[in-house]
């Protein structure tokens, strides 16, 4: 069965204008059929149409469920990408992968300056939808560098990919499972000297992803699939 997002199913019982017209016009749904949706906070609902209005489908929720959330979490600081096709592609394929939070910062070298988050929310509800994972990620307005690294608390893992780190610093080998994980992912270019003695004195840990130079959205992806690894016990 599909899922349908609402944010609050339980205070406004109508779907989105964009919900309601896939569910009604393109799959033909009619008032007493039954669907499925999430909320983005981990429950799930069983409900019933009352109302096959295109515009704004109400429903009538039969059963809630809560579901189980993973042990850790992933949080992704990545500098947009000159091409905006490729971040939105990173943050979708990035939710589909369960990272819980996404931070855009704007780094010396950062090529976009400007994101539309709306875009970027859209496909983070999209991923989250046809993955069933059924808490939303987390999409952060675009922040300074500097600012974006002050304000991380020393309590949570702290990394950040590096071009120059040595394969003796994989992020495999740091990760400690079962915990917050934050890491950083700089532009093409990677982060200035200046950002990489910000990082050593704010107590982030430079690692590495590889052998190879990886743009910088397949860093993020690479990034999410290692610390999912390292937790899943791979």
């Amino acid at each position: 069965m599909n899922f349908y997002y609402h944010p609050n199913p339980e205070e406004s019982t109508t779907l989105s204008a964009e919900e309601s017209a896939h569910l009604i016009k393109v799959l033909r749904a009619k008032n007493g059929d039954q669907i499925a949706i999430m909320d983005g906070q981990g429950h799930t609902y069983l409900a019933k149409i009352t109302d096959a209005n295109p515009r704004k489908c109400a429903f009538e929720i039969l059963k809630k469920e809560q579901k189980e959330k993973k042990n850790y979490g992933v949080h992704i600081a990545i500098a947009p990408t000159k091409n905006m096709d490729r971040l939105e592609w990173f943050v979708e394929k990035a939710c589909e992968m369960g990272v819980d939070e996404v931070s855009l910062i704007l780094t010396q070298r950062s090529e976009r300056k400007k994101v539309n988050l709306e875009r970027l929310e859209k496909k983070a509800i999209s991923a989250m939808k046809q993955s069933k994972n059924f808490w939303k990620c987390t999409i952060n307005e675009l922040v300074s560098f500097k600012a974006f690294v002050s304000q991380q608390s020393d309590t949570i893992e702290k990394f950040a990919a590096y071009v120059e780190t040595g394969l003796e610093d994989l992020l495999q080998k740091k990760i400690k499972p079962h915990t917050q994980c934050l890491i950083l992912i700089g532009p093409e270019g990677d982060f200035s000297p200046d950002e990489v003695e910000l990082l050593k004195s704010s107590n982030y840990e430079l690692v590495s992803l590889g052998t190879h130079v990886l743009r910088t959205e397949t860093a993020g992806l690479a990034a999410v699939h290692t610390i999912n690894l390292v937790n899943q016990g791979l």
